[in-house]
């Protein structure tokens, strides 16, 4: 009868992603924000990395406990020093897996799509 009709059907797996969202300073102290999106398998860790350096533990907020919320996180950064950085996050599920690299993504999604790890530019004066 020419009526258009929507129905969602759509249900997809969310890939695991972590961005960071913020980085704050007080005093010479300062503290990175991210958040992690997930579909409901459980976060087993998040790490921060500071340019090349190693991958360090950040601590997941408890506030955030629901199955299927996002799940935010905060890393203490110590001795910062002034420049330019890059700050990059992944996080891993209790299944093991494990946030990629764009080079790791084994296909190249949309940018909605896309999981990879984010690399975040700032300076410090």
């Amino acid at each position: 009868n020419g009526e258009m009709k929507w129905k969602e059907t759509a249900i997809t797996k969310m890939r695991l992603k972590s961005y960071i969202a913020r980085v704050t300073r007080m005093g010479n102290q300062h503290k990175v924000f991210g958040v992690i999106m997930h579909d409901g398998t459980p976060i087993q860790s998040v790490e921060v990395r500071v340019d090349d350096g190693p991958w360090q533990s950040a601590t997941l907020d408890p506030s955030t406990s629901e199955k299927y919320s996002w799940k935010f996180f905060t890393f203490d950064w110590n001795g910062a020093t002034p420049g330019e950085h890059t700050i990059t996050s992944r996080a891993t599920d209790t299944s093991g897996y494990v946030q990629p690299t764009s080079e790791e993504l084994e296909v190249k999604q949309t940018f909605l799509e896309q999981n990879n790890q984010h690399p975040r530019t700032l300076i410090i004066t």
